[in-house]
C-alpha cells in the first residue's frame, strides 16, 4: 500500500469513527436537536421580520427563539391544564355517583317502553352492592395510576428543561447562521450541481409539505371537532375546538384525547340519569370522531403532504408511522423527509446509470 492510499484509508477510518462517536454523544439529545431544526425552519420568516426592525442578528435570533418557546409552551400548558381540570372534575363526579345510595335512577317512565325497560334493568344491576364496590375500586385504581403518571412527569421536568434549552440554543444559531450552514453542506455533497440542487429542493419541498400540511390538518380537525361539539350541544365548543387543534399534533392519540373522554362522559351521564338522549349523543360523538375527525388525519393528511411534497401517500404514511416509532414525536416530520430524500437519490442513480 503506497503512502497516499494509506493516508486516505487512515483519514476515512478516523473520520467515520468520529462520526459514530459524535452520534453517540448527541443521541440522548437528538429529539431536542431535530426539534430545534424544525422550529427554526417554521419560524424563520418571523426571524426575518424581526431582523428588519432590529438590524442585529444576535438580538433578532434571541428574540425569535424566545417567541417560539412561548408560542409552543403556552398553548401546551393551557391544554394540559384544561384537560387535567376536566379529568379531576370527572373523577369527583364519578366517585360521588358510585358511592350514592342510588347509582342509577330507576324511575324511567313509562316503564312499558323498550328504552325504559333497558334503562331500568341497567339501573337495577348497577345498584347491586358488588357492582358499586367494583366501580368504586376501579375509579380509585385509575386515580392511583394517574397520580403515578403525574409523579413521573414531575420527575422528568429537569430533563424537559434541559431539552428545552438545547432546542432554544439550536434555534438561536440556525436563525443566525442557518443559511451559511446550508450552503456549506451543499458544497460538501459529492454531487453534480444539478443533482445537488435537486436534493436541496426536495428537502425544502418535503419539509414545507410536512410541517405546513400538519398545521393545516390540525386546524381542520380542530374546526370539525368544535363543530361536532356545537351540534351535539356540548359546552364551550370553541374552547374545545382549539384544544383539539393542538391535541391533533400529538402522535398516536391526536384529537381523540379530547372527543373520546367527552363521549364516554356523555354515555356515563346518560346511564346515571337514565336519559337515553345523553347516550345517543355520546355514541354519535364517537362515530363523528372516528369517521369525520379521524378520517382527516388518517386519509387526507398523507394525500395533502404527498401532493405538496411530491411523494406517494403510501410512503408518507410509512414515513410518519416509522419515524414516530424510531424518533418519537419529531419523527412524524423527519420520517417522510428522509424517505423523500431516498426517492431523490434513487432518481439520481437511475439518471446516472441510464
Amino acid at each position: 500500500m503506497d503512502q497516499k492510499l494509506y493516508q486516505k484509508a487512515f483519514f476515512a477510518i478516523i473520520f467515520l469513527t468520529l462520526i459514530a462517536v459524535s452520534f453517540l454523544i448527541i443521541k440522548p439529545f437528538l429529539t431536542a436537536l431535530l426539534t430545534g431544526i424544525v422550529f427554526s425552519y417554521i419560524f424563520y420568516p418571523v426571524y426575518k421580520r424581526i431582523l428588519k426592525r432590529i438590524p442585529n442578528k444576535n438580538a433578532s435570533a434571541f428574540i425569535a427563539s424566545i417567541l417560539v418557546i412561548l408560542v409552543i409552551t403556552m398553548p401546551l400548558f393551557f391544554v394540559l391544564n384544561t384537560i387535567s381540570k376536566e379529568a379531576y372534575a370527572t373523577y369527583i363526579l364519578s366517585r360521588q355517583k358510585a358511592s350514592n345510595a342510588q347509582l342509577l335512577s330507576s324511575e324511567c317512565q313509562p316503564a312499558d317502553k323498550s328504552a325504559c325497560k333497558i334503562m331500568n334493568y341497567i339501573a337495577e344491576k348497577a345498584n347491586d352492592p358488588q357492582i358499586k364496590y367494583y366501580l368504586d375500586t376501579t375509579i380509585k385504581g385509575a386515580a392511583t395510576r394517574i397520580t403515578g403518571k403525574i409523579s413521573d412527569i414531575l420527575r422528568s421536568i429537569p430533563i424537559f428543561m434541559l431539552h428545552m434549552f438545547i432546542t432554544l440554543f439550536v434555534m438561536f444559531f440556525l436563525f443566525k447562521d442557518g443559511n451559511l450552514l446550508i450552503n456549506k453542506i451543499g458544497r460538501l455533497l459529492p454531487l453534480k450541481e444539478k443533482h445537488r440542487d435537486r436534493v436541496l429542493k426536495k428537502l425544502n419541498d418535503m419539509t414545507s409539505a410536512v410541517i405546513y400540511g400538519s398545521i393545516a390538518i390540525a386546524i381542520i380537525q380542530g374546526t370539525l371537532g368544535g363543530i361536532g361539539f356545537f351540534i351535539l350541544g356540548l359546552p364551550t365548543p370553541l374552547l374545545w375546538g382549539l384544544v383539539m387543534m393542538f391535541a391533533s399534533l400529538i402522535p398516536y392519540v391526536g384529537s381523540s384525547i379530547v372527543w373520546l373522554p367527552a363521549a364516554l362522559l356523555l354515555i356515563l351521564n346518560g346511564y346515571i340519569d337514565a336519559d337515553p338522549t345523553f347516550i345517543i349523543r355520546g355514541i354519535l360523538l364517537i362515530v363523528y370522531g372516528i369517521f369525520v375527525v379521524g378520517t382527516i388525519d388518517n386519509i387526507l393528511k398523507p394525500k395533502i403532504i404527498g401532493e405538496k411534497g411530491g411523494l406517494h401517500p403510501v410512503l408518507v404514511l410509512l414515513g410518519v408511522v416509522g419515524g414516530l416509532q424510531l424518533l418519537g414525536f419529531i419523527g412524524v416530520i423527519i420520517g417522510p423527509i428522509l424517505l423523500a430524500l431516498l426517492v431523490a437519490f434513487v432518481n439520481i442513480y437511475e439518471e446516472e446509470k441510464g
